[in-house]
Order: structure tokens, then sequence, then C-alpha cells
């Protein structure tokens, strides 16, 4: 199956208690989702904006970034991102995002089950 950006679904608010501005597009909807795959988004964050600090339990989430750099919440250590970075969250682990930019920072996130 081939899904391209014309069919994807764009919202303007980042969930959770994110700080700043943040876009997300959602790249497959309830229908296309695989048993094991619950998120494939794009998200973009503007400078100063965050994903909040949140947990995974029965999953992993992937961040492969494509723009900007940021910090990394790595279970409570600041770490330095930037593109072409991947970062995993595991089952049990937390983890969270801020853009330090100047620009925008964009990534893919991506939720494995299991």
């Amino acid at each position: 199956m081939v899904i391209g950006k014309h069919e994807a679904v764009q919202a303007d608010k980042l969930g959770g208690n994110g700080e700043g501005s943040a876009q997300l597009m959602s790249w497959l909807g309830d229908a296309e989702l695989c048993p094991n795959l619950s998120l494939l988004t794009t998200i973009t964050l503007e400078p100063g904006a965050t994903v909040s600090d949140h947990p995974h339990h029965g999953e992993a989430e992937i961040y492969c970034l494509t723009q900007g750099s940021g910090d990394y919440n790595d279970n409570g250590k600041a770490v330095p991102v930037k593109a072409g970075d991947v970062t995993v969250c595991y089952d049990g682990e937390m983890h969270g995002l801020r853009n330090t930019g100047d620009g925008e920072l964009v990534f893919h996130a991506i939720i494995v089950k299991g």
C-alpha cells in the first residue's frame, strides 16, 4: 500500500503538556495501521517548543530527526540531538524533546507495540 502526503491528516496542536507551537502530519489513519504499529507521524516543533516528557508502556517510540536541533530527554538525561540522529524510547522508559535551535525541528515519530 502506498499513501501519499495528500492523504495525510494534519493537526495544529500537539497533545499533552508540550509547550509552544507544533504541527503534526499523521501518515496512517486507523484503517491503515498494522497490528504492531500505532503511530507514524511527522512532527514540526517551532523554536522553543517541546514534546512533553512521557513514558511508554508496552511499546517503543522512535524519533528520526530530519531538520533542526534540540535536547532529547533520555530517561532524565538531556542529550543534544540534530538532523540525522535517531532516538529510541523502549518499553518502560521515558523521553521528551525540546527544540533549542533557531529554526524548525522536524522529525518522524514511530510507535511500535510489543
